[in-house]
C-alpha cells in the first residue's frame, strides 16, 4: 500500500498556468499524461463510503460540537505545525493566487519552517483538525440530503501527481493535478468498463526525466482524491476536505523506456490502483509528446506561425521578437477511443511587416499632403499675410506679382473757410480689388497727412505708408476671372490681370472733436462741418513691369456723396512679375490654380474631401487627380456649374492663419509621426540586435513588436499595430489502436480557428474633444466623426447658399444707386457687416470641415492598419488549414466571392467603448478595399516594386509582404502581395489561389455589449461619471452617453452583407430569380432587399428582437454561420483578454460538443447540452491559455472582472469565480500598478 504524505493538501494546488509555467524551459519537452479511470475506481456511495471506511461511523453534529468545545482551550495554547501543507512545496515560493482558488486553504502552500513544541502536540493537532474536517463534511452531506439536492450536487474526483521531496523524503511535491470531475450519476456493475477520462492532462516537466533519477528508480505517485460536492455548503473553503481514494505508481524507467528512442506517438500504460476501498481499480495513463509546438504544416499549424527553431531561442546577433505559444490540451472519450484537443495561441509573423509596409505608405502620403498644404499656405500668405513674406521670389514663382504702394499725402481742394496751411485729419484704407474675387482684400488702414492744394507749391516727398503686397496674376482664360474684365479687349495683347487698389479715405471736418483714426469702427465725426467719404483708384495692371519708374502719381479723389473731385492723393506704385525681373517684357505668364495633390493621405485612406461637388471653392485643398479633374472640368465646361461659378468669384474660403497653423501643428507633426512609425517598425524587423528589453515581461514591452500588449494601447508609436493579436487554434486528434502495428496512433481529425485581439481603434488619439478645440471640436470614433463631417459639409452648403443670396441682394441694391465714375461695380467692400459676417461663418465652417477631414484620415490610417493585420492573419490561418480546403471547394468560392471575415465585437455602446465600436466599424469596412494575392519569387504581380517589399522575420514559409495601392479617393483599392516558399506554394496552396489570383476580403462586424455597462445602457442609465483627472489616466471608459441604436444599426448592416454572401455561396432559390446584392449595396441599404437565407434565419430573429437586450445569441449565431460559410472569425473586446476569453472558450466548447455528438463534425447543427457546454468552457477558462494571456498583457493571470460585474454578464459568458481579479483587481490597485477593467 502506498503511504500518502500527511502534508499533501489538494486545496493548495493552483490550477492557473501563468506565463512562468507556460514558458518554463526547455520549451516543448514536457510529457502530457492523460488519465483514465476504470469503472472500479468510482466508489459507490462516494465520500460517505470513504468516511465510514476511515473510522467507522462519522460523528454527528453534537459530537463535533463537544469535541471542539473540549479542545478549544488546549488549541489556543499550542504552537501546532500545519501538517496539511502541500502540493506546491517544491516550487520554492507561495502561490500568489492561492486565496483566489475555490479550493484554497488558509494555510501556506510552502512547507512550514517553524518547529512544533512537541511531536505529540503536533500529532494531536493534526488528528483533531482531520476529525473536525471530516465532521464538517459529514454535516454538509446530511444537509445536502435534507434539502433534496443529492441528485444535482455530486461528489468530485481529481488526480494529483507527486514526486519525492529531496529534503524530507516525502512524496509531497505536486507537479500537476487534473480538474475536479463530477462523479457519474449512474455507475454500472462492470468494474473493467471505462469509468471516466479527466479532461486536463498532467504535464510532466523535462527535469523530472533526469537520467540519474530514472536510473535511480524514481517514481511518480498518482493519487486519486474525492471531495464531497456538498462541501460547498461550508463557509470556510479550507474545510472542504479531500479524501484519499487510492494511488498508482509510475516508475520513471518504464516511462523513459516507452518513450525511447523517438517519442512520436501516444504511449498507453495501465497501472493498478492500491486502495483500501477500491478493488480491481486501474488507472490508464496516455503519455503524449509536448503539444506546445504543432507539427510543421500539421493540424493546428498556421502560415503565420514563427519558426520554432529560431524564433524563441537566443542566437548570436539575433533579436527575439516573438513570445512562445501558449498551449493547453484536453482529453475526451470519443467512440471507445480518446479525443485529444489542443488549444494553442500563437503570435502572427505578418502583423509587424504589414504595419511597417502600410505606415510607409501613410508616411509618404502624409508628407505629400504636408508639402501640398505648405504650398497652399504660401499662396494664401501672399493674399492674407503679405507683410511677413520672407521669400518674394517664391511668391512670384507661385504666380504672384510683387507690388509696392506708397502713400505720401492727400491734397485737398480748397473750399471757402479752409485754412491756408495744415489740414483735416485723414484716415485711409487700402483695399485690393482682385480680378478673381468680388470681395476686396484689406491691405492696410492708417492715418496720412492732409494739406490744402495750392498750385505750384512743393509738398513733402516722404512716404507716410509703404506697403508690399503680392496679388495673384490671373490670365484672361482663367475660370476665376470676374465677368466683364475682358470686355473691350478684342485685339488687345493684354493677357493677364492683377487688379486695382481702392483707396478709401475718411476726412474729419475742421474743428471736429477728433477721434482715434485707428479705431476699428473708424474715426468719430466732428462737431463742425460734416465729415466726408472719399475714394481714389489706382490700376496696377497699367504699371506692371513698366519700362521706367512712373514716379509720383496724382490720383483723382472722388467725394462719394457728390461724385465730384475732392482733391489729389499722392502715391507711388511698382509692380513686377518674375518675367519682369528676368527681362523687361510683356510676356507674363500666370500659374495654374490646379491645387491637386498626387497621392495624399486623404485619398490614400479612401476619402474624398466632400468639397468636390457644387460646394467646391478655393483654394482646392487636397483634391486628388480624379476629383480635381471633376471639379476643374465642371468649371471649364460650364455644365450646370452656376453655383460653383458664383463661389469661384468669392475668393478663398480658407485663411492663411488657419492653413499655416494646421500645417505646422497637425500635418507636419503627424507626417513625422507616421515616418517615425515606419522607420522604427522597419528597424525592428531588420536590426540584428535587441532593444535592451530582454529582461522585460511582455506586458512591459513598449517597442514595436508583433505582440503589442493591451497595456500599451495609449502609446502613439504603436498605434498602427493591432494589439493582443493571436491565432487561437483548437485542434482535435483521435488516439486509437492501429491494429496493423499494435501501437497507438494520434490521428488529426478536426481544426477550429479564431483570431483574438483587442479592438482595432486609435486609443492614443482618444475619443473626446481635443484640448483647445472648444465648441468647434468633435468627439467619438470614426463612425460618429464621419457623421459629423457630413453634417459639417451640409452646414457649409447652407452657409454658402446664404452668402450667395446675400451677395445677390447687394448687387440688386447697388444697381439702383447712383454710379460713381471709375468705381468698380463688381467688388464688394470688405466692411459690409451682414456679408462679412456670413462670409466669416462660411470660412469657419469650411475650415472645420477641412480639419475634421484630416483628423479622420489620420485616424483611419491607424485603425485600418490594425484591422488589416487581424484580417490577413485570419485569412492565412484558413489558407493553411488543409483539412478545411480538402473537404470543400472553399478556395474556389473565395476566388469568386471573397473571403468572409466576421468580426465579433463585445464592446458596450457607452462611454469610450462606444468610440471604439465606431472606430472598429469604419476600419473593418475599409477591409473591403483590400485584396490578397499569394505569389512566389518567380511569379510576382509587380516585380518592379521590389523596393517596397518588407521581409517577414522568423517565418518558415512566408518571405515578404508588399502593399500596393491604386485608384484615388473612394475608388482607392489595396492589394497585399504575400510571397511564400516555392515548395509550400506548389504543395499546399490550392490551385484556385495560385496564378496570381486575387482574393478580396468580405468583412462584416457584429457587435453586442455583454457587461454591466451594456446592461446599464439598456436600462436607460448612464453609469459614467465626469472625470476631471488628467488625460494620462488609463481608464475613463464610463464617460459618455450610451447609444444603443448603433448596435442595432451595425448588426442589421452586418446581416445584410452576410445574407448577400450566403445567397452567393449556397443557392436556395431559382438562380434565374435570384436578387444579386453586392457588399457595397448592402453597406448603404436601409432595408434587407433579399429573402432571409435559411441558414441565417435564427440570426435574423436574434437581431430583430435585440432592441434593449443584451442578446449574446447574435454573436453566437453569427460566428457559427461564418464558419459554415467558409469564413473565419475575429473576436475582440477592449483589451482582447477578458470578455474575448469568455467568448472564444464558449465557441470552442460548442464546437467540441458538436464534434463529440456528431461523430466528428464540429460545424454540424446537432443539439448540444448547454450545461455541459458551459462546464467545458469553464474548464478552458481556468486551465487553458486565456489566463496566461491576461498575464501576458497586464502582468496578472486573472480576469479583470469582479463578482458584481460577473452577475450582469450573459449566462454563457459568466467567468469562473476562482479566476476573478475582484474589486481590488487582485491587489494591484493597492500597489498602484492598476489593471484594466
Amino acid at each position: 500500500m502506498v503511504n500518502v504524505s500527511p502534508s499533501i493538501n489538494p486545496n493548495n494546488y493552483n490550477p492557473i498556468w501563468d506565463l512562468e509555467k507556460q514558458y518554463a524551459s526547455p520549451l516543448g519537452q514536457r510529457i502530457a499524461v492523460v488519465i483514465k479511470l476504470n469503472n472500479a475506481c468510482l466508489v459507490p456511495g462516494g465520500v460517505d463510503t470513504l468516511l465510514k471506511s476511515e473510522g467507522g461511523k462519522a460523528p454527528n453534529a453534537s459530537a463535533m460540537d463537544a469535541a471542539v468545545q473540549n479542545s478549544v482551550d488546549d488549541m489556543k495554547n499550542m504552537n501546532i505545525t500545519d501538517q496539511n501543507n502541500g502540493s506546491n512545496a517544491g516550487q520554492g515560493r507561495e502561490s500568489p493566487f492561492a486565496f483566489l482558488s475555490d479550493d484554497t486553504s488558509a494555510s501556506s502552500s510552502s512547507t512550514s519552517t517553524s518547529k512544533p513544541r512537541s511531536f505529540k502536540l503536533a500529532n494531536f493537532g493534526a488528528k483533531l483538525k482531520n476529525q473536525f474536517e471530516r465532521g464538517v463534511t459529514s454535516i454538509a452531506i446530511q444537509a445536502q440530503k435534507a434539502t433534496g439536492d443529492a441528485a444535482n450536487i455530486r461528489d468530485l474526483l481529481t488526480v494529483g501527481a507527486y514526486i519525492q521531496n529531496t529534503q524530507t523524503g516525502e512524496f509531497d511535491v505536486c507537479i500537476g493535478m487534473t480538474e475536479r470531475f463530477d462523479m457519474p450519476a449512474n455507475i454500472i456493475d462492470d468494474p473493467d468498463a471505462d469509468g471516466l477520462t479527466f479532461r486536463i492532462p498532467i504535464m510532466i516537466p523535462p527535469h523530472i526525466m533526469d537520467p540519474t533519477a530514472v536510473s535511480g528508480g524514481a517514481v511518480i505517485q498518482f493519487h486519486l482524491w474525492m471531495r464531497s460536492g456538498a462541501a460547498i455548503f461550508t463557509k470556510n473553503r479550507a474545510l472542504r476536505k479531500y479524501l484519499h481514494v487510492g494511488s498508482s505508481v509510475l516508475p520513471l524507467a518504464q516511462l523513459s523506456q516507452d518513450t525511447q528512442p523517438a517519442f512520436d506517438r501516444p504511449v498507453v500504460m495501465t497501472l493498478p490502483m492500491q486502495s483500501i476501498v477500491v478493488t480491481a481499480g486501474k488507472m490508464t495513463l496516455i503519455a503524449l509528446p509536448d503539444t506546445k509546438f504543432p507539427q510543421l504544416c500539421g493540424n493546428g499549424y498556421s502560415l503565420t506561425d514563427p519558426r520554432t527553431d529560431t524564433a524563441y531561442t537566443s542566437l548570436p546577433n539575433k533579436r527575439i521578437l516573438f513570445n512562445a505559444p501558449l498551449d493547453q490540451s484536453y482529453a475526451f472519450p470519443f467512440s471507445k477511443n480518446t479525443v485529444l484537443t489542443t488549444e494553442r495561441l500563437t503570435e502572427s509573423t505578418i502583423v509587424l511587416p504589414l504595419a511597417a509596409a502600410y505606415t510607409k505608405l501613410l508616411a509618404d502620403a502624409a508628407a505629400k499632403s504636408t508639402e501640398h498644404a505648405m504650398n497652399i499656405a504660401s499662396k494664401l500668405q501672399c493674399l492674407d499675410g503679405a507683410d511677413i513674406i520672407n521669400d518674394p521670389m517664391k511668391a512670384m514663382q507661385d504666380g504672384h506679382a510683387q507690388c509696392q504702394i506708397e502713400v505720401l499725402h492727400f491734397l485737398r481742394y480748397q473750399n471757402e473757410g479752409d485754412r491756408a496751411v495744415g489740414g483735416n485729419k485723414i484716415h485711409i484704407t487700402l483695399n485690393l480689388q482682385r480680378p478673381d474675387s468680388i470681395f476686396e482684400n484689406c491691405l492696410a488702414s492708417c492715418g496720412i497727412p492732409s494739406h490744402p492744394y495750392i498750385q505750384n507749391m512743393t509738398y513733402p516727398p516722404h512716404a507716410t505708408v509703404s506697403l508690399p503686397f503680392y496679388p495673384r496674376i490671373v490670365s484672361k482664360n482663367d475660370s476665376r476671372l470676374l465677368p466683364g474684365l475682358t470686355t473691350g479687349l478684342v485685339g488687345s495683347d493684354k493677357n493677364v490681370f492683377v487688379g486695382k487698389v481702392r483707396c478709401q479715405l475718411y476726412e474729419e471736418s475742421i474743428g471736429g472733436a477728433g477721434g482715434d483714426v485707428f479705431s476699428p469702427i473708424g474715426p468719430t465725426a466732428g462737431v463742425g462741418t460734416s465729415p466726408r467719404h472719399l475714394e481714389a483708384i489706382v490700376d496696377i495692371d497699367s504699371y506692371l513691369n513698366a519700362a521706367q519708374d512712373a514716379g509720383i502719381l496724382h490720383l483723382n479723389v472722388i467725394d462719394l456723396s457728390t461724385g465730384g473731385s475732392a482733391g489729389i492723393l499722392a502715391v507711388t506704385i511698382n509692380a513686377t512679375t518674375l518675367e519682369g525681373i528676368v527681362e523687361r517684357s510683356n510676356g507674363i505668364s500666370a500659374n495654374s490654380t490646379n491645387d491637386i495633390v498626387d497621392g495624399g493621405l486623404i485619398s490614400l485612406v479612401g476619402m474624398d474631401t466632400l468639397m468636390e461637388d457644387d460646394k467646391s471653392c478655393h483654394p482646392h485643398f487636397d483634391l486628388n487627380k480624379v476629383s480635381g479633374e471633376k471639379v476643374l472640368n465642371s468649371n471649364q465646361n460650364g455644365s450646370d456649374d452656376r453655383r460653383q461659378r458664383q463661389l469661384s468669384t468669392m475668393g478663398e474660403f480658407l485663411t492663411y492663419d488657419y492653413v499655416s497653423h494646421h500645417t505646422e501643428v497637425h500635418r507636419a507633426s503627424e507626417s513625422m509621426a507616421f515616418l517615425e512609425k515606419s522607420v522604427k517598425y522597419l528597424s525592428t524587423l531588420n536590426s540584428p540586435l535587441g532593444l535592451g528589453e530582454g529582461t522585460l515581461s511582455p506586458d512591459k514591452q513598449k517597442e514595436p513588436r508583433p505582440f503589442r500588449p493591451s497595456s500599451s494601447r495609449l502609446n502613439p508609436l504603436l498605434s498602427a499595430i493591432g494589439f493582443n493579436i493571436h491565432i487561437q487554434s483548437f485542434s482535435a486528434s483521435t488516439i486509437a489502436m492501429d491494429v496493423s502495428t499494435a501501437n497507438f496512433v494520434n490521428t488529426p481529425t478536426a481544426l477550429f480557428q479564431n483570431v483574438t485581439c483587442g479592438a482595432p481603434a486609435d486609443h492614443s488619439r482618444g475619443f473626446g474633444k481635443k484640448p483647445g478645440d472648444g465648441a468647434k471640436g468633435f468627439s467619438g470614433g470614426l463612425r460618429r466623426l464621419e457623421a459629423s463631417r457630413q453634417a459639417t459639409a451640409n452646414k457649409v452648403r447652407e452657409l454658402q447658399n446664404q452668402l450667395i443670396q446675400e451677395v445677390g441682394s447687394y448687387y440688386t441694391t447697388q444697381s439702383k444707386n447712383r454710379q460713381i465714375p471709375g468705381r468698380s461695380q463688381r467688388h464688394i467692400p470688405a466692411g459690409g457687416p451682414q456679408i462679412a459676417s456670413l462670409r466669416s461663418a462660411c470660412i469657419s465652417a469650411t475650415e472645420s470641415l477641412h480639419k475634421l477631414t484630416w483628423d479622420i484620415a489620420v485616424r483611419k490610417g491607424n485603425v485600418f492598419s490594425q484591422a488589416l493585420g487581424i484580417a490577413i492573419s485570419l485569412y492565412l490561418a484558413h489558407v493553411s488549414d488543409l483539412s478545411k480546403l480538402q473537404k470543400a471547394a472553399w478556395a474556389e468560392l473565395w476566388a469568386r466571392h471573397g473571403f468572409l471575415v466576421t468580426f465579433e465585437g463585445l464592446l458596450s455602446a457607452a462611454g469610450k467603448e462606444l468610440g471604439m465600436i465606431e472606430d472598429a466599424a469604419v476600419g473593418i469596412a475599409m477591409l473591403r478595399m483590400t485584396s490578397v494575392v499569394i505569389v512566389t519569387e518567380d511569379n510576382q504581380l509587380y516585380p518592379g516594386n521590389r523596393d517596397r517589399s518588407f521581409g517577414i522575420v522568423d517565418s518558415p514559409y512566408l518571405r515578404w509582404v508588399r502593399f500596393n495601392h491604386s485608384g484615388e479617393g473612394k475608388e482607392t483599392k489595396y492589394l497585399v502581395e504575400i510571397c511564400v516558399d516555392d515548395n509550400y506554394y506548389a504543395q499546399r496552396i490550392p490551385a484556385a489561389l495560385q496564378e496570381q489570383t486575387q482574393i478580396r476580403l468580405y468583412p462584416v462586424l457584429y457587435q453586442m455589449g455583454v457587461d454591466i455597462r451594456q446592461w446599464g445602457a439598456n436600462a436607460g442609465a448612464n453609469f459614467g461619471k465626469k472625470n476631471e483627472a488628467s488625460a494620462e489616466e488609463i481608464d475613463e471608459d464610463e464617460i459618455g452617453i450610451p447609444d444603443n441604436d448603433v448596435l442595432i444599426a451595425l448588426n442589421y448592416e452586418a446581416f445584410r452583407k452576410m445574407n448577400a454572401y450566403a445567397h452567393e455561396v449556397y443557392l436556395c432559390d431559382n438562380p434565374q430569380s435570384k436578387i444579386h446584392v453586392s457588399w457595397e449595396q448592402a453597406h448603404v441599404a436601409q432595408q434587407i432587399e433579399q429573402p432571409i437565407h435559411p441558414m441565417l434565419a435564427s440570426l435574423y430573429e436574434y437581431i430583430r428582437t435585440s432592441a434593449g437586450k443584451m442578446e449574446h445569441g447574435i454573436l453566437d449565431e453569427a460566428g457559427f454561420a461564418s464558419n459554415r460559410l467558409g469564413g473565419g472569425s475575429a473576436i475582440f473586446c477592449k483589451s482582447g483578454k477578458d470578455r474575448t476569453a469568455m467568448q472564444v472558450t464558449f465557441k470552442q466548447s460548442q464546437y467540441l460538443n458538436r464534434f463529440l455528438n456528431s461523430q466528428g463534425n464540429g460545424f454540424s447543427e446537432c443539439e448540444v447540452d448547454s450545461k455541459k457546454v458551459f462546464s467545458d468552457s469553464n474548464v478552458m477558462r481556468v486551465y487553458g491559455t486565456r489566463l496566461p494571456i491576461c498575464d501576458k498583457n497586464v502582468g496578472q493571470a486573472l480576469y479583470a472582472f469582479n463578482s458584481l460585474q460577473a452577475k450582469f454578464m450573459p449566462e454563457a459568458l459568466k467567468p469562473p469565480a476562482r479566476a476573478l481579479a475582484g474589486f481590488l483587481k487582485g491587489g494591484r490597485l493597492l500597489s498602484g500598478e492598476g489593471i484594466e477593467s
